[in-house]
């Protein structure tokens, strides 16, 4: 995916890296909207007369606005890495969303974690960007090879030391 601006970009200030949480987060809304739609079939195949194909239609229905939703907050969920910032736009549901930057001359350690059989067999995991403070100053969640992602961050980090 190739963005060439961003709202909030200053000037001068390059795009470096772009990243999206891995495809495969949304397993999970698939297998829920399967759920769903089981959820209406089953029913009808044991007492039929008493559900109507409506009750299915509705139950596909509520999988597919659910789909939607879910593949909404992933498209719009990116992460940004600038040579003077690391830019986090995380969609939290339909209508609410979190920004977060982090300057690049703050940053002291970025890590990442892979937690789990799915995130270690796809190979996607959570990259922590750590400031000064006590706490975590950035997640980027659920992205592609955390280990590139880790080094990448680092490698923009020792060019703004280096100047």
């Amino acid at each position: 995916m190739i963005i060439e601006s961003f709202d909030g970009q200053k000037e001068g200030e390059e795009i470096v890296a772009v990243w999206r949480q891995h495809p495969w987060v949304l397993a999970r809304p698939g297998f829920i909207a399967i759920a769903l739609i089981l959820i209406g079939s089953v029913p009808m195949a044991f007492w039929s007369p008493s559900w109507s194909a409506i009750s299915i239609l509705f139950f596909v229905g509520i999988a597919g606005i659910y789909l939607i939703i879910s593949l909404y907050l992933w498209f719009n969920t990116i992460y940004i890495l600038t040579n003077e910032r690391v830019f986090s736009i995380y969609q939290n549901s339909a209508f609410s969303r979190t920004t977060n930057e982090v300057p690049l001359k703050n940053i002291q350690n970025a890590s990442h974690t892979k937690k789990g059989i799915f995130q270690m067999m796809f190979d996607y995991g959570t990259v922590r960007v750590q400031t000064a403070g006590p706490s975590t100053a950035m997640e980027i969640r659920n992205v592609n090879n955390p280990y590139q992602v880790q080094q990448t961050v680092l490698k923009d980090l020792e060019k703004v030391i280096s100047k």
